[in-house]
């Protein structure tokens, strides 16, 4: 009887390889925890940082997507299916803009390793301050539909870039200026203040600052204002500045109209 009671003392031996066996799965919930770093693609999208204005209006469909922090000034309006990219630097945006819709600011990260090889290679800048491009839009300023302003480009206040232009890498736009639909301003160009760029091939001619004088054709003889006398419009032209300002002065009635038209949300 004795050594029958010694045999069913064997299987506790099997319990252990059992319990070795019961130890081996934990390994495998470590692997599944290592293989999917895949988060880390939505994560690199959600991360934009933005800050708006409250007073800003940014429609529901604007696509925003980079790294570097991207910053919307007060009274600012951008339009449905605009597009912003910060891949290459941080994108500055002033107050009382406009950014129509389709437009793109920045570029799209396809399109940045290629370009920014380029413009080490010019010499331009080192390899660390060359892969920092921002984007500075001043206060009052219009972005067309279609207009693209590519990364490092500088446009100065009250400036009005057309429908479909183009504004090139560390291109610098002065204030009171208007790039004319499809006008491409070339890489590193820059242009004056109160100048109009225009046509193929880049034309250019100075915005009038001083006093204005009013066309015969629009004062026929019987209106009392062709001779330059009657009225005493003929003589005294309104100054450059003064039309200017009243651009801006309908600019801002246009942003409040569009602001109960997009219906976007204030921030």
């Amino acid at each position: 009887m004795d050594p029958r009671q010694h045999h069913p003392s064997q299987p506790p031996p099997q319990s252990t390889s059992t319990s070795t066996t019961h130890l081996k799965p934990p390994p495998s919930h470590h692997t599944q925890q290592r293989a999917p770093p895949s988060p880390s693609q939505p994560h690199h999208h959600h991360r934009t940082p933005i800050t708006a204005h409250p007073s800003a209006t940014i429609s529901e469909s604007l696509l925003i997507q980079g790294s570097h922090p991207i910053s919307i000034g007060a009274s600012t309006i951008i339009h449905p299916r605009a597009r912003i990219y910060s891949y290459e630097g941080p994108v500055i945006i002033g107050n009382g803009c406009i950014i129509s819709e389709k437009s793109v600011i920045g570029s799209a990260p396809t399109t940045s390793t290629s370009t920014t090889s380029t413009s080490t290679s010019s010499g331009i800048a080192s390899k660390d301050e060359g892969s920092i491009l921002p984007i500075r839009i001043s206060n009052s300023v219009t972005i067309g539909p279609g207009a693209q302003i590519l990364p490092g480009a500088h446009i100065h206040s009250a400036s009005c870039v057309e429908a479909r232009a183009v504004i090139g890498r560390r291109a610098v736009v002065g204030s009171h200026c208007r790039v004319c639909a499809g006008v491409e301003v070339a890489d590193g160009d820059g242009v004056a203040d109160w100048m109009v760029v225009w046509g193929g091939g880049n034309r250019r001619r100075r915005r009038a600052v001083g006093r204005v004088e009013p066309s015969k054709v629009v004062f026929p003889a019987g209106a009392g204002g062709g001779n330059g006398g009657g009225n005493g419009i003929g003589g005294n032209g309104l100054e450059g500045r003064v039309i200017e300002e009243a651009r801006l002065m309908v600019l801002q009635r246009e942003r409040d109209a569009l602001v109960r038209l997009i219906g976007g949300r204030r921030r």
